[in-house]
Parts: structure tokens; sequence; C-alpha cells
């Protein structure tokens, strides 16, 4: 079993937690947390992860487990589903002593860890993430939230869990787009912080690695990430980087999930990525050869590269809405180079017009 230790040295308060990486531990659940300390437990999952995992993880537990399932799919990342956790904790006697366990993907650990944060004003929780997308990113870090009035994430706090447990078993049930949407954020993992990474994980096909390679691609990401939001939990400053291919990114993917072909997170990703690398390169921070080898790579990765049909100017609407944005001004993260990225970047709002332009226009 390999672990990555997550620490937080920016308060006067020395805090970690581990992740967990390895086949088979939904099974061993009780070896990696002392469950009996807890008063209830409650398992949140989506009706999808619970045909394939519920009664796997109920015959890890104690007898008295409280399930609530919600819909599947980020539409259902909303107040409304939040509610229904909270009614159901409230019927059950959830109490602060309690554990919540989120089973599923990163809607599940975005919407179980907001819960957990709120309800009696903080319940602890532990993320078990079922996708490879939540394995490297959504259930590490400590965001959690939902969508609103058309913005993605736009409430939130920031509530780290007791642990992650990837079990990486799970990944051999997910769809070919599923799994290819959680190589957006690995690929995203070196263009940031580590170019060696990136040549590593882009040397071949995500297919073509084996289960080995895989768990090691997923550790290496857990620690590229704990490291860059050690010092910076709530995003004041460096933790900012993450959000490379996100500004555009998210805009993207609140707007598709208007129309009757929405993209995966990871898939909304791409296109943010390769549009904010296109900016880099217009603001002379990236080669031309290094913007066409990232826009190589995640072809190569059978990631999209553009969203046609989308209004430029919904987009930009949505992107001034973002949580980076500050006095009006859009705080972007851009790359100077890959393995190099730079925050709070200011660009001129006819070049963000231009790219998009581009991208919704197959021109890219």
């Amino acid at each position: 079993m390999k672990k990555v230790t997550v620490r937080f040295t920016n308060n006067s308060k020395k805090r970690f937690y581990q992740i967990f990486i390895d086949s088979g531990l939904i099974k061993k659940i009780t070896s990696i947390i002392n469950v009996n300390s807890y008063s209830k437990i409650f398992v949140i999952t989506d009706h999808n992860v619970k045909k394939l995992y519920h009664d796997k993880i109920l015959s890890s537990l104690p007898n008295k487990v409280i399930t609530i399932v919600l819909p599947s799919g980020e539409k259902e990342k909303n107040i409304v589903n939040i509610q229904k956790i909270w009614a159901a904790m409230h019927a059950a006697q959830c109490d602060r002593k309690s554990l919540i366990i989120n089973l599923g993907g990163g809607v599940i650990s975005d919407m179980g860890g907001f819960a957990a944060s709120t309800f009696m004003r903080g319940v602890n929780f532990i993320n078990i993430p079922t996708t490879l997308l939540s394995q490297v990113d959504a259930s590490v870090g400590g965001k959690t939230g939902i969508d609103f009035d058309g913005i993605k994430n736009l409430i939130g706090t920031f509530n780290q869990p007791q642990a992650v447990i990837a079990d990486i078993q799970t990944l051999t049930t997910l769809p070919k787009r599923e799994f290819l949407s959680g190589f957006a954020e690995i690929i995203k993992h070196g263009l940031i912080r580590d170019k060696k990474y990136f040549e590593k994980i882009t040397s071949k096909s995500p297919f073509e690695f084996t289960q080995d390679e895989i768990k090691d691609i997923i550790l290496k990401s857990c620690h590229i990430k704990a490291d860059i939001i050690k010092n910076d939990e709530t995003e004041n400053n460096s933790r900012r980087i993450l959000n490379f291919g996100h500004t555009i990114g998210h805009a993207i993917e609140s707007h598709c999930l208007e129309t009757s072909l929405p993209l995966l997170h990871g898939e909304a990703i791409s296109i943010g990525m390769l549009a904010e690398a296109e900016i880099s390169h217009y603001m002379n921070l990236l080669t031309v050869s290094d913007l066409k080898l990232i826009r190589k790579v995640l072809i190569n990765a059978e990631l999209p590269v553009f969203a046609s049909g989308l209004q430029t100017e919904k987009i930009i609407k949505t992107i001034n809405s973002d949580k980076k944005t500050e006095k009006g001004i859009v705080n972007f993260t851009l790359l100077s180079g890959i393995g190099n990225a730079l925050f709070n970047q200011h660009v001129p709002i006819d070049l963000i017009s231009k790219v998009i332009e581009s991208i919704t226009k197959k021109s890219l």
C-alpha cells in the first residue's frame, strides 16, 4: 500500500491526513480508519456507484450504517441535493461524533464534504474516490461545494477529510470517457509543476499503462498536489497554479451542462488548458513548440481541444463571475514553460475573447 501525507504548515496548529493508494482497500477500511470511535456512520453515494460498491463497503463496516443515495451527474451538484443530505442526517440523529464516508467521484466528494462541513458546523468525513479524476484531484485538498446560479463551485468551503482511500480496483469499472477525463488533471499536474512527470505520463496512451504504473501515477499526482497546497490551504496565493485550465474550462463546462451534450470535467479542462496555453503563448510566456506539444498530447490522450457551438459572450460573462476574479480583474494561471506555472496573471479581455472565439469555431 502506498501513502501520501498531506500536511498544512501555514497556521499555528499542525495538521495532516493521509492518502492511501492500493487495490482492494474498500474491503480493508476498518484497518485504516478506527470506525468504532464514531457514534454513527453515514455513507453518501450515488445510484451508479451504489450498484457497484455499496454492498462491498457495507460488508466492511459495522452493522449500523445509514446510506444516503443521490442522483448521478454534475447537474445534481446543487443545493436541493445538499438539503436531502442534511435532512437524512438530521432524521438519523447525526451528531458531531458521527463519520461521513463519501463513496463516489468528484461530485460526491464535493457535496458530501460540503454537507459534512456545514451540518452542526462540522462532522468528520473521509473520501473513497471511485474515479481516476477524484483519486488524483477532487478528493484531495479540502475543496468542497456545489454549483449555483449556473456557476461551477460558486458555493463551498475548505474542509479537510480525515483520510482519502483510493482503491484502484474501482477504476476497472470506469467508462472510457471517465478514465480519460481523469488523465486531463494528471497532465495538468505535469504541466504546472514537473516536466519529467509530464513526459512520463504522455509517453503512451492512457490505456497502455499497467495497473502498477497507474498506481504510481496516482501517487505522484497526489504528491504534487499535496506539495502545492501545504503552504496555501485556502488558495490565497501559490495554490492558484492548480487552476490552470480551469478559468476557461469551468465556464465551458457550465455552459455545456445546459446543452444535450454535456462535457465531463476533465474534458472541459482539457479544452481550457489548451486555450490558456494559447493565451500564454500570445502573452510571450510559452513557445510555439510547447503550445503545439500540449495540443498533441491532449489529442493523443483522446481528450477534446475545442467546444463548438457555444457563445463567446456567455463564456466571458461566466468567467467574470469566477472565484478568482478580484476587483473586476480575472486572475489566470498561465504557463511559462512545461513544468512551470505563473498565477495571478492579468489577460486583456480582447485576447480572452479571441481565444474563446477560436475554441468555439474549431480553429485550435
